[in-house]
């Protein structure tokens, strides 16, 4: 059960996070993120952390996995100069035997997609993504957490991640290089060389990506370029009315493409409901 903010430090908290959202400057933003990078390093450090309801700190985004182990605390800092953004964050970790918690901030890389998709990555290098959906799979007796996410881009672009968390010596390890895919089922690198998936597409449109448990995949949009002549430029690309899939199979996400999603063998016999870019960044 989730204990309510009752601390001067959690208030601090919302009031800091809503500077870094709607600060009157950039510099007023970049101040206000700061030192609250400060006051949440220090407050996840309490044990309760792990059990306190954020649903007040609506500028702070909060998951936690299904099994109760691990749990993201993310927030996008809009630059209005630049007009870009940029995402920073904590991560807790209970083990499992002992209960004992442990934090790792985030920290972003800030690589291009072409040269990242293919690297292991760790917290304090890791491609920054709001994540809305942690997805806990089993490969032999280790679990292997996938995660959906978005990612501000530019002005004329956002992004949609999946990347892949394990742990190795108890830390955590960002990527993880399981996939595959028919050809030019990805707009950019073959699945295969990826650790990470990673979609680019006009800033305008809204790319479903999402996890239906019972069947154990991940549906999402194709996208594609409005014309063929503009193939590579990701400003152009957006869901061309197609759905393309993952699917876990031993250890695997293998890819299906143009999958039909009113066949419920393909879903769960539900219309996939794409998830807003604004609703992840508010």
């Amino acid at each position: 059960m989730c204990v309510t903010f009752t601390l001067p430090l959690q208030a601090q908290i919302r009031q800091l996070a809503d500077s870094v959202l709607r600060g009157s400057t950039d510099s007023v933003r970049i101040s206000s993120n700061n030192i609250l990078i400060q006051q949440m390093s220090e407050f996840l450090k309490a044990d309760k952390s792990f059990t306190t309801s954020f649903d007040s700190v609506k500028s702070i985004s909060t998951i936690k996995s299904s099994d109760g182990l691990i749990r993201f605390y993310q927030w996008a800092m809009p630059l209005m100069e630049s007009n870009t953004f940029q995402i920073y964050g904590f991560m807790q970790v209970q083990d499992k035997k002992t209960k004992t918690l442990n934090v790792w901030q985030l920290t972003d890389i800030n690589e291009d997609k072409y040269s990242v998709s293919e690297k292991i990555l760790t917290p304090d290098n890791y491609y920054a993504a709001v994540y809305y959906s942690i997805i806990p799979l089993k490969s032999g007796k280790k679990t292997i957490y996938t995660l959906l996410g978005w990612r501000g881009n530019t002005p004329r672009t956002s992004l949609k991640v999946i990347d892949v968390l394990t742990f190795k010596n108890n830390k955590p390890v960002f990527g993880k290089k399981i996939f595959t895919s028919p050809p030019k089922m990805l707009p950019v690198l073959p699945a295969n060389k990826c650790a990470r998936i990673i979609f680019e597409y006009n800033a305008n449109a809204v790319m479903s990506l999402k996890y239906y448990p019972n069947k154990k995949q991940i549906v999402f949009d194709h996208i594609s370029p409005s014309k063929e002549s503009l193939k590579g430029l990701e400003e152009f690309y957006g869901p061309d009315m197609s759905y393309d899939a993952f699917k876990w199979k031993k250890g695997k996400w293998n890819g299906i493409a143009d999958i039909d999603i009113r066949n419920k063998n393909n879903t769960d016999g539900k219309k996939t409901a794409p998830i807003k870019d604004s609703e992840l960044h508010k």
